[in-house]
């Protein structure tokens, strides 16, 4: 029990709601509640001009802002070392350039769907990311010529569009990973849903997705932020629709997306009201995968955390990930095989050109799925730096949740071969694998997996770079337990 009150910023005006003291549940319903907000904290960041008011980078219109999916803006996207001009695709070769085959190889990982017509698997892109259907036909011409012509199932979420007036590998590397491996591995009969969230001026946040997903979210504690979130109609003259609230009636069973914020990004308040709509989702049926970040225990940029909160290249605190530290969405980090390896020997964290993020949350308590897992971790192998450097309480939630491959992906980009890094490789990866599970539940009368992390926690849990030892080769090792 608490008392709250309405609070008032004297040079704002904003308004935040939030306990005077200390809330306390009763123990027959504390042990049914994962989090309570608002309480104590005044975390509530001031009111700015909305997201379409600062200036895009990269030649983009002037007078508009940075979207998650604009080039510049800090999030997760792939990392590359530039174009290849002999490629093979061969598993001796698998160390060097990974290919749908390799990973087919790695993960024993052969399968004909049974009942595509029933199952659903979904990739978020983020205007003006775009994926370019050429490369697409290039990529299939060599890995998967019966995809040839095929293309993903567009759902436009505000104003979101396919565009081709910006290319480049800044603009489209993301997109043409996501889907050219995750169409590849799921093959011609599954098809794939593309949600292209956001218009081509003001673009759009996590929460723009989620709103059409669920339209009770466009309201619930009052919607969205206007610092952090697109706002429909754009004021800025982009898509002049209305917001689309509720647009799809039925989110897949599987939605990959390889794009996140630091947590320090955002506010509390802010992560726990969209971390409740995951929560939401899970129990719908759906698995929610987000890529853990490309720069180990630091932020999106290489950054860290300085002691007032601020973040920067020479900080010492460790910066974790968001939604990477919501316990309700499965966290995706990124493995590698050491160069010289063969297929069939056992990966290691990546660490080539990128470092698989992990760590843990600062803003999000430790769920009870991962508690036996996390208390053996820092007990028998526990990260070896200063414990007032990272949350070192053991009482906070634990990111990545399952990890694949993310090193050395051959992809076309604007007509050419590239080779690329990072957890955004891992998540698509991870999305067909968990399709292919809900194809064998749905083809003998079970319903789609949902959230899985309660399953596989327990089994294969890394929070930080680990021993080579550590890491299993085989992801399937957990899968029978979700097809029975």
């Amino acid at each position: 029990m608490t008392e709250y009150h309405v609070y008032e910023h004297a040079d704002t005006g904003t308004r935040h709601i939030a306990c005077g003291q200390g809330y306390h549940l009763p123990e027959h319903i504390s042990k049914h509640v994962d989090l309570v907000t608002p309480t104590i904290h005044f975390d509530i960041k001031l009111k700015r001009e909305p997201i379409g008011s600062e200036k895009r980078d990269h030649g983009a219109k002037p007078g508009v802002g940075k979207s998650i999916g604009q080039p510049g803006s800090g999030v997760v996207i792939p990392k590359t070392t530039g174009f290849i001009k002999h490629i093979l695709d061969e598993l001796s070769q698998c160390d060097q350039f990974i290919t749908p085959n390799c990973l087919r190889a790695l993960y024993n990982f052969i399968y004909v769907p049974l009942a595509a017509n029933k199952n659903s698997y979904g990739i978020v892109e983020y205007t003006p990311q775009a994926y370019v259907p050429e490369d697409l036909d290039l990529f299939f011409t060599n890995f998967s010529k019966s995809q040839v012509g095929q293309r993903p199932d567009l759902v436009g979420i505000d104003g979101g569009f396919v565009q081709s007036s910006q290319i480049g590998f800044g603009f489209n590397g993301e997109s043409n990973l996501d889907l050219q491996f995750g169409m590849a591995l799921v093959g011609k009969k599954q098809k794939i849903t593309l949600y292209q969230v956001g218009d081509d001026v003001e673009g759009a946040s996590f929460n723009n997705f989620l709103d059409a997903l669920d339209a009770s979210f466009c309201t619930f504690e009052g919607g969205n932020d206007i610092s952090q979130d697109g706002i429909y109609p754009d004021p800025f003259g982009g898509y002049q629709g209305p917001e689309d609230c509720g647009k799809v009636k039925k989110p897949a069973n599987v939605i990959s997306t390889s794009y996140g914020y630091n947590e320090a990004d955002l506010t509390p308040a802010y992560t726990a009201r969209q971390c409740a709509e995951y929560a939401k989702l899970g129990l719908m049926g759906v698995t929610v995968l987000y890529s853990s970040g490309d720069f180990g225990v630091a932020g999106n940029g290489n950054l860290c955390l300085n002691p007032d909160g601020s973040q920067t290249g020479d900080g010492k605190l460790f910066n974790p990930s968001f939604p990477g530290g919501c316990p309700f969405i499965t966290s995706v980090g990124a493995t590698q095989l050491n160069p010289g390896a063969n297929v069939t020997d056992p990966e290691v964290a990546c660490e080539q050109v990128i470092f698989s993020g992990g760590g843990f949350s600062n803003y999000f308590p430790i769920p009870d799925y991962q508690k036996e897992a996390v208390d053996s971790y820092l007990t028998n192998s526990p990260p070896p730096y200063p414990k007032d450097i990272w949350n070192s309480t053991g009482a906070s939630r634990a990111f990545p949740d399952i990890s694949a491959n993310g090193a050395n992906y051959v992809i076309a980009v604007n007509g050419e071969f590239s080779l690329v890094f990072g957890t955004s490789a891992s998540s698509p990866v991870v999305g067909a694998i968990l399709t292919a599970v809900n194809d064998a539940r749905l083809a003998i009368g079970k319903t789609p997996i949902g959230f899985i992390n309660p399953t596989v926690s327990p089994i294969r849990y890394i929070p930080f770079s680990a021993p080579p030892e550590t890491f299993a080769t085989d992801i399937f090792r957990w899968l029978p337990r979700c097809v029975q």
